[in-house]
């Protein structure tokens, strides 16, 4: 379970309070964090309201079955839903993708009246952006808010080559910047996904004891562990499953791949999709061990899961990656599947630590092909030692149940009648 200061431990009070939790996304669309974090507050006895855009993903076209308007609310596993209207867009069109993330951000402060009364609020800070109502409804009513940080800002948007890579690039990081400061300054709390997140959050300034670290969790209803007994004497199955996009460093893995074409019975299977596909199947093109299997559903990932050797989890070698942890990676890890990375950092670090998996380093293909060799060369028994290895880092430190019982302490933690902050100055 993941560690909470002292203060944080002690026994939570009963009396019902209101939770008010910020998503861009919530279901119908795909997304775990901000139900689960609902669905828990709810269990422990407080009244719930989700702020949440109109569903339109994973394929950027809002749902038949929706009609994007104001005042609108519907009640989802006993839980009340407000939804707001967005621009609708999921590429990566700068422009669009701004209007995307502010229209959310101003159509939320449309249900204000409704939730003035909160307790708390917890935003899934995915992007940032989406806690502008929170900062605004603190003002207005001195309501605390709990930013729950997947994506670390200025270095998501201005390493991601969506604003370019020139002026204007570095005129947006120095207006984030000094928003950010205030933003995750004025926090009740702070939730980082890796240690190394929450360092560098307090390495910015922010207080250590509003700064936690709780890793996120995998779709656990779709995950199978995979037995001792399927890790099978002879070749190597590797399996890449995951978005085939420009900061996945797919060409490194392809590039390594390659080069042990001549070994017998290695095979890498990569499954998804994304833009950079079609240059990769190229770059693969007259390799006999790689296939591409296409995008697959949860629970054809799980079945690949029991017949692959090692996931693959890479990242390009950009200093924000260091503090990152792919959800890949609890994925493997919960289905007992030990893995292969070029992730330096904290991902780096827990394989290590837990003799998990392998790692070798980013954009490298001989440093890949080599950790490769070295999974080929190993036994079946010690491929199952550090799949239970896995298995066990991820029951330890990742399992639903011990992250959304810590967000829920913090949360509670922060409610209005515990919270007696300082706040960052605002400028005059």
């Amino acid at each position: 379970m993941t560690s909470l200061t002292p203060s944080l431990l002690a026994p939570r009070q009963r009396r019902r309070q209101h939770v008010v939790v910020v998503s861009p996304v919530y279901p119908p669309e795909p997304t775990m964090f901000a139900p689960a974090i609902a669905a828990a507050a709810a269990q422990e006895g407080h009244e719930v309201t989700v702020v949440t855009g109109y569903p339109n993903r994973p394929g950027g076209k809002l749902y038949p079955q929706y009609r994007q308007r104001f005042a609108y609310s519907e009640v989802i596993d006993d839980i009340t839903v407000h939804r707001v209207p967005l621009v609708v867009n999921h590429t990566r069109n700068p422009i669009q993708r701004i209007a995307n993330f502010l229209t959310f951000s101003i159509s939320a402060l449309s249900v204000s009246p409704k939730i003035s009364n909160a307790d708390v609020v917890y935003v899934y800070a995915t992007p940032a952006t989406a806690a502008i109502p929170a900062q605004i409804w603190k003002k207005l009513y001195g309501i605390p808010y709990v930013l729950h940080v997947q994506d670390l800002w200025p270095e998501s948007v201005t390493d991601s080559g969506m604003l370019g890579r020139g002026v204007v690039n570095k005129a947006a990081g120095g207006l984030l910047n000094v928003w950010l400061k205030r933003l995750y300054g004025n926090a009740a709390g702070l939730i980082a996904i890796s240690a190394g997140m929450r360092q560098l959050l307090i390495d910015r300034g922010m207080a250590p004891d509003r700064c936690f670290t709780v890793h996120n969790w995998a779709a656990e209803d779709e995950i199978v562990v995979k037995p001792d007994t399927r890790f099978a004497p002879g070749g190597l199955n590797l399996l890449y499953a995951g978005n085939l996009g420009p900061m996945q460093d797919l060409e490194t893995v392809i590039a390594a791949a390659r080069r042990l074409d001549a070994r017998e019975g290695l095979a890498l299977n990569i499954a998804g999709e994304g833009i950079l596909e079609d240059q990769l199947r190229t770059a693969a093109e007259g390799a006999g061990n790689i296939r591409f299997l296409g995008n697959l559903s949860l629970q054809q990932v799980a079945q690949q899961y029991l017949a692959a050797d090692f996931q693959l989890v890479t990242l390009k070698d950009t200093p924000i990656f260091r503090t990152t942890i792919p959800s890949k990676l609890q994925s493997s890890l919960a289905a007992g599947v030990p893995v292969i990375t070029t992730v330096g950092g904290d991902v780096a670090n827990l394989i290590r630590d837990h003799h998990a998996g392998i790692v070798a380093e980013p954009e490298n293909p001989a440093s890949l092909a080599a950790a490769f060799t070295t999974a080929y060369e190993m036994t079946p028994e010690e491929r199952a030692q550090m799949g239970a290895n896995a298995r066990k880092l991820y029951e330890e430190k990742m399992s639903h149940r011990a992250a959304t019982d810590d967000i829920v302490t913090i949360l509670h933690h922060n409610m209005k009648h515990h919270s007696q902050r300082a706040l960052v100055e605002e400028p005059s």
